[in-house]
């Protein structure tokens, strides 16, 4: 799983600018495609969120050197709107 995620994680803004514009694609394209069909396109939905978030915050914030409370908030913030869609999605499937 480590080597996945080292694998997936750009080296340079490029990269990151790229891998947001796929993401970006890609959510868009599930959203629609999927609307209401199934219960757990939310949850993958959210994580795509939580994975565009990161690397803003990585590579365009920095926040791999900030202290670590400034780290702390930006992960929390970060993790916040995901938490909520998958709120909403577990809502919606009751």
């Amino acid at each position: 799983m480590k080597r996945l995620l080292h694998a997936l994680d750009p080296r340079n803004a490029t990269q990151a600018w790229l891998a947001l514009l796929v993401i970006t694609v890609v959510t868009a394209g599930i959203a629609v495609a999927e609307r209401g069909v199934l219960p757990w396109v939310g949850w993958i939905i959210a994580a795509l969120v939580w994975w565009k978030a990161w690397l803003v915050a990585d590579h365009y914030l920095e926040v791999a050197d900030a202290a670590p409370v400034f780290r702390r908030i930006v992960v929390a913030f970060i993790s916040l709107a995901p938490v909520l869609l998958v709120v909403t999605a577990w809502m919606e499937s009751r």
